[in-house]
């Protein structure tokens, strides 16, 4: 009787540890694997139940060891699996070389094929994270921001039975941080023919965006125009709205933006001052034809009360080498109300060398 008592308690014993061990992975589930880095700052955004900070813990994770980015993704998704969606969407738009890999470990169907398939961007994981979308990041994102601009110059002249010439040149300087873009450019055109000055424009503006994800923004801009020969002194022309990029991949990106707008100009022909509330809208198509040449086409139309203005530029950009492209472009502005004696449309052709940096 004792022997076999002592056998039924031991298998009692025996059962309860199996139990025990086979419940524990179970339990541990939303735990991070042992030195899985970033597992803190995940857990401590999933406590504020924020998805902004979900998707800057996830993002900040993959981006210091882009080698756990299954781990990770795997984690952060079982700790916060409300927010999955928004968290794939901020972490595929930021490492775009990993979309498929973060989707599978979000899913739970990642496995060996799923890394395999994407060792080539692991072996590139450090040049991968400096490139992150900073447009998928939110306001909170600590980064130092990122400087760019191009110096445009061109010109002609010719002399003998014809006398012409013509110079332009124009600057643009751009600045990103987090999810703020922001935008400021010059530019000049002169031209001359036969002695008479038919050219003569000076344009200063400025642009700036928050990215609320990566397809909406909001923006305001300013755009002040002296163009001799427009009729007018100057036009200023301010806005403000909302924006929405349906379209962003590595060849094309079409840019939509709508919003009220004040227009501020002077007359020439009686110094009348006409101040404007109306409405502006935007468009911009771009296509990367190559990886040394590109495309683009910028619409704009501005209705005010007294007229409608509406311009549209298209410029072919080439590499030549290194930093240096070579750019042609044709502009054509049209106004719907101008002072007597003065042409409606106006267009210009341009041919420069454009310096990147």
């Amino acid at each position: 009787m004792f022997k076999k008592r002592n056998l039924l308690v031991r298998s009692g014993f025996c059962a309860l540890l199996l139990a025990v061990t086979t419940a524990s992975p179970q339990t541990a589930i939303a735990q991070p694997t042992p030195g899985l880095p970033g597992a803190a700052a995940i857990t401590a955004a999933a406590r504020t139940d924020s998805p902004a900070d979900m998707n800057l813990a996830l993002v900040q994770a993959i981006a210091a060891n882009p080698r756990r980015v299954d781990d990770l993704v795997a984690f952060a998704t079982a700790q916060a699996p409300g927010h999955r969606d928004s968290m794939v969407s901020a972490a595929a738009a930021a490492f775009p070389a990993f979309a498929p890999r973060i989707r599978s470990a979000a899913t739970g169907t990642g496995g060996a094929s799923a890394r395999s398939a994407s060792a080539t961007a692991s072996a590139a994981a450090p040049a991968q994270s400096a490139a992150i979308n900073a447009a998928a990041l939110p306001a909170t994102a600590a980064d130092k921001g990122k400087w760019s601009g191009e110096i445009d110059v061109g010109g002609s002249r010719a002399t003998g039975n014809t006398e012409s010439e013509q110079v332009n040149a124009a600057l643009k300087i751009g600045y990103a941080s987090g999810p703020w873009e922001s935008t400021a450019n010059v530019s000049y055109d002169f031209a001359k023919d036969s002695g008479e000055i038919n050219t003569q424009r000076l344009r200063v503006g400025g642009n700036t965006k928050y990215r609320f994800t990566d397809r909406f923004f909001a923006y305001g801009l300013i755009d002040y125009d002296d163009d001799r020969f427009s009729g007018f002194n100057y036009e200023l022309t301010q806005s403000g709205g909302l924006g929405y990029r349906p379209i962003h991949t590595d060849e094309w990106e079409v840019e939509v933006s709508a919003g009220p707008a004040l227009r501020i100009s002077e007359r020439k022909d009686n110094g009348e001052q006409d101040v404007e509330p109306g409405v502006r809208g935007d468009l911009r198509i771009a296509w990367n034809i190559t990886e040394d040449s590109s495309l683009t086409n910028t619409s704009s139309v501005t209705w005010g009360q007294e007229r409608m203005m509406m311009e549209n530029t298209t410029a072919l950009t080439m590499k030549v080498i290194g930093q240096l492209s070579g750019r042609l472009s044709y502009n054509i502005r049209h106004n719907t109300d101008v002072p007597q004696g003065t042409d409606g449309t106006d267009t210009l052709t341009k041919a420069s060398l454009v310096y990147a940096f």
